[in-house]
């Protein structure tokens, strides 16, 4: 007998627990809801706006500044790129590869989220990179002609542009 009360105090501890834990959960959400902000506004990654793809920007462009100034590059080899393709951006960040969905219209664009792959490099790229990839996913509207791509972008930490000129297919030169 001792044991059957012993099993159904511990199910009963278990069941109080999870209880408290679902109560505290909807207790946070009412909150953040009742005090006006929006259960995402937390969220690092927020929804953007539904926007048509802009054919337009389809192709490959390398980085020749970002806020007015050219990316540190430690050889030839190492570019900053974009490359738009139906609605996925991909490119390299200088020492990663990334892709994302992008849309755009108008003069309006919308870059994120990104993704990347997970190399280590030197700390000098990987901060570069990681500006790079922030300052793309704050893209509000961009500038196209036929040598060069400007995006405007805002975030966080600060507004600028990001300007790019067609990328030279390797191989080919």
């Amino acid at each position: 007998m001792n044991q059957t009360t012993g099993s159904n105090s511990g199910l009963g501890r278990r069941l109080a627990i999870f209880t408290a834990g679902i109560l505290t959960a909807g207790i946070l959400t009412a909150g953040l809801v009742g005090a006006g902000l929006p259960v995402w506004a937390r969220s690092p990654i927020r929804d953007r706006p539904q926007l048509a793809q802009a054919a337009e920007l389809v192709g490959s462009w390398r980085l020749v500044s970002m806020a007015g100034i050219a990316p540190g590059v430690p050889s030839r080899d190492v570019m900053l790129t974009a490359e738009f393709a139906g609605d996925r951006l991909s490119g390299s960040g200088g020492c990663n590869r990334f892709m994302g969905p992008y849309q755009a219209t108008g003069d309006q664009l919308a870059i994120g989220p990104l993704a990347s792959t997970e190399r280590a490099c030197e700390a000098f790229l990987m901060s570069q990179e990681f500006r790079y990839l922030t300052a793309l996913q704050g893209a509000q509207r961009y500038d196209l002609s036929p040598n060069s791509l400007v995006i405007y972008y805002q975030n966080e930490r600060e507004s600028g542009e990001l300007r790019f000129v067609p990328a030279a297919i390797r191989g080919l030169w």
